[in-house]
């Protein structure tokens, strides 16, 4: 029931990104969506996990707390596209064109992600400093 929950609320965290939105003020947002959404659906179960899910945002979440949890996670994507970047530069070594290339695209996603990553960074910390 909770990874259920847990799924839906990064699904819709995500697209409350998208929008623009950031925060605990968004996550919240999208988590009340999602419950009138299955409610709309009858859906008891997931109806509980997300009344659960709004308790929890609403007593723990704070934006300095999800800057931090943020900063964390682009510094675990810094690593990985280093180690990536490791990685193809050991597989030049070797002279295998496919290995070359399935190495170059694993660096390409993760740099993706970090880039991802730090724009996230950069637009919850517009929130604590206007």
């Amino acid at each position: 029931m909770w990874k259920i929950a847990g799924i839906g609320i990064l699904l819709l965290a995500g697209q409350a990104h998208a929008s623009e939105n950031v925060g605990c003020k968004a996550k919240h947002q999208a988590v009340t969506d999602q419950l009138v959404f299955a409610k709309a659906h009858n859906n008891a179960e997931q109806v509980a996990g997300l009344k659960q899910a709004l308790r929890n945002i609403e007593t723990h979440c704070t934006d300095a707390k999800l800057i931090e949890e943020q900063q964390e996670k682009v510094a675990k994507q810094k690593e990985e596209v280093e180690e990536r970047l490791a990685d193809l530069q050991s597989a030049r070594v070797s002279g295998k064109p496919d290995k070359i290339a399935k190495k170059q695209v694993k660096l390409e996603e993760s740099q993706a992600e970090l880039l991802e990553g730090q724009r996230e960074l950069e637009a919850l910390q517009k929130l604590v400093k206007p």
